[in-house]
């Protein structure tokens, strides 16, 4: 075995981008979840058009979210409705409302995407 094909320490702790490891949970949205004991990464990439999605809260998580393409048409804390696009970021405090989200996809994917951050991790994101 030469040592190109050892497996290297940081195996356990880098994951390169990949499409096919993203899973469809509902037409037109899929996602990879990340999790350790504490904290969820769950990149979302969203079709165009999308939406809207339900407007409620995580009483168990708190929420942080980065656009990075497309733009995100939703509603956290009130009825004013925020667009946000790529390098905004959004926190949803644990029982904070937020949501009734529309999604427009960027030119060169025709997609949103959004990578949220949960503390702690989401029970029924875990799996899949």
């Amino acid at each position: 075995m030469s040592d190109d094909d050892r497996p290297t320490e940081d195996a356990q702790h880098v994951w390169a981008f990949d499409d096919a490891e993203f899973k469809e949970v509902r037409p037109g949205f899929r996602r990879r979840v990340w999790s350790s004991d504490d904290m969820m990464l769950t990149f979302w990439r969203i079709e165009e058009g999308r939406g809207p999605t339900p407007y409620d809260n995580h009483p168990d998580n708190e929420q942080w979210g980065v656009v990075l393409k497309g733009k995100l048409d939703f509603r956290i804390g009130s009825d004013e409705r925020r667009t946000l696009g790529p390098g905004d970021v959004y926190w949803a405090p644990k029982g904070h409302d937020h949501g009734d989200s529309l999604f427009i996809g960027d030119p060169e994917h025709g997609e949103t995407w959004i990578l949220d951050i949960f503390t702690p991790p989401r029970e029924e994101y875990l799996g899949g």
